[in-house]
């Protein structure tokens, strides 16, 4: 089991943890592959997905458009936004496990709480803020009814994934699509052109400003070589596992950030979206050889998968036919009557 908090300082002096880092992006603005080889096939998941009505910044991003990226979600406690997370299907949204659970090596935030009934999630908007009087975010903001945690997540930076079940079904629009996950992501190596979304800070110690626009910027994904090369420097050794996503730029400056965590690092195949990485650690955020880590969404295939087929079996109600039972009996006994 690793240490959740990593021994290193930046001039600020705050200690940075894994789970931590409620990465936010840097360098933001507001603003597939064959069905056989992803999850779109499965009947838990709808197809197709990964789509989008609005062609296509968080450190060096910039503002997004609405129905950019319809997929995106705003995890709340007690009505306040405080993760991100995507939607895979109209009951189920992928977000990272540090999101959630409290440990004894890391901050006891209480924004890390893994009671269910505390947590909505919210579609189809644009700011981590909308207004009172939008009967819209309302309308699309839903309960979570149960979270789940990777069983091997052990409050580090390894396996650093969750799955939320909704209490009702997600009502799909324009603005609200589910995005696709695939078995593997070897087509997407060394892409330069992935996209990462949030409501993070926008730089180290600056938080987003009002009116909280959902931030996108462009990354791109780097080799686990590489990574593993940038992350055994002296100044800060950390080993980058199978079940990890290294993105960003060489220059630093494009990245998630604090508050970032939880939502999706995502690129386009075919016109089809498909989610590649979940925000989840960093070393501060946009600097130059220390880019994002992301959970790597295929590692975690099967794992999502029996989550999914376990907790979507719907059993039948058997009080209507009992209570359908003197109905059918009836007519029989009014003609002996």
């Amino acid at each position: 089991m690793r240490n959740c908090c990593f021994q290193v300082r930046p001039p600020g002096g705050a200690l940075l943890c894994s789970g931590h880092l409620d990465r936010r992006l840097k360098g933001a603005s507001s603003s597939p592959l064959s069905p056989a080889s992803g999850f779109q096939n499965s009947s838990l998941l709808t197809w197709p997905c990964g789509q989008r009505s609005i062609p296509t910044r968080i450190v060096g991003g910039k503002d997004t458009e609405l129905g950019r990226w319809p997929w995106q979600a705003s995890l709340r406690l007690w009505g306040s936004h405080h993760w991100g997370g995507s939607l895979l299907n109209r009951r189920w949204v992928l977000s990272a496990a540090h999101c959630f659970r409290k440990t004894p090596d890391c901050s006891l935030s209480p924004t890390r709480n893994n009671d269910p009934y505390e947590w909505t999630a919210q579609f189809g908007e644009l700011s981590a803020m909308p207004s009172i009087w939008n009967l819209q975010a309302y309308y699309n903001r839903y309960q979570v009814e149960q979270i789940f945690l990777s069983h091997g997540y052990m409050g580090g930076s390894s396996s650093d994934i969750a799955l939320l079940k909704l209490s009702t079904s997600v009502n799909y629009n324009k603005y609200i699509q589910p995005i696709c996950v695939l078995a593997n992501n070897y087509e997407f190596e060394n892409r330069t052109d992935c996209w990462v979304t949030g409501w993070g800070d926008i730089k180290e110690d600056q938080g987003l400003p009002s009116p909280y626009i959902l931030q996108e910027v462009e990354v791109g994904i780097i080799n686990t070589t590489m990574c593993n090369h940038l992350f055994s420097l002296p100044s800060f050794r950390h080993d980058i596992w199978g079940d990890m996503v290294c993105a960003g730029d060489p220059q630093g400056d494009k990245d998630a950030c604090f508050g970032d965590s939880g939502g999706p690092l995502a690129c386009e195949k075919k016109g089809v979206w498909y989610q590649i990485g979940i925000v989840s650690w960093g070393v501060g955020c946009g600097r130059p050889n220390r880019p994002g880590v992301y959970t790597n969404v295929s590692s975690h295939y099967e794992w999502i998968r029996m989550v999914m087929v376990k907790n979507s079996i719907h059993r039948p109600d058997l009080s209507p036919p009992l209570l359908l039972l003197p109905l059918l009996w009836a007519p029989p006994f009014l003609l002996l009557a």
